[in-house]
């Protein structure tokens, strides 16, 4: 969306409260070049006036959701299920990615590598996937279980032909 300076005035209240394009990039952590990389894709919605970018923090945020949301989503199943039995470490991770942290900021405040970070969400991830197979199979059990035929198999005898 392209707006002339003729134009400006009347879309200024929709203009209150946008970020320009470096605090756009700052607010989802990533680096100016990246974030303008991602905008010139059309990955991020934003709207140009005159020369500068202007975004949305809700397209923002929608944008994070997009990108890290299955981790969020991960994360509180594996909290609210006590029976996965996550380590200290994977707690706190689960706790961060909850609190919309991004696997990296996660390092640099554990002090650890992105890679030791990103090897306990995978170790996450085939808990809660072992435990939503487990529950599943559970689910669908006593209905195989308890089903019985009521035809007794055995020999045939020539009587019975």
């Amino acid at each position: 969306m392209v707006l002339r300076s003729s134009e400006l005035h009347h879309n200024l209240q929709y203009l209150n409260g946008m970020l320009t394009t470096h605090e756009a990039a700052k607010h989802l952590d990533l680096s100016y070049w990246h974030f303008m990389h991602l905008v010139e894709a059309g990955r991020i919605p934003g709207v140009r006036v005159v020369d500068r970018w202007l975004f949305s923090p809700d397209d923002l945020n929608d944008y994070r959701r997009s990108k890290f949301g299955v981790l969020e989503d991960m994360a509180r199943a594996a909290l609210e299920s006590p029976a996965i039995g996550l380590t200290e470490k994977q707690t706190v991770i689960c706790h961060y990615l909850i609190a919309n942290e991004r696997p990296s900021e996660i390092a640099r405040k554990l002090q650890q590598s992105r890679q030791a970070v990103h090897s306990q969400i995978s170790l996450i991830r085939e808990k809660v996937t072992r435990l939503q197979a487990t529950s599943l199979i559970s689910a669908e059990s006593p209905t195989i279980g308890n089903t019985t035929s009521p035809i007794k198999r055995g020999k045939r005898t020539q009587a019975s032909l």
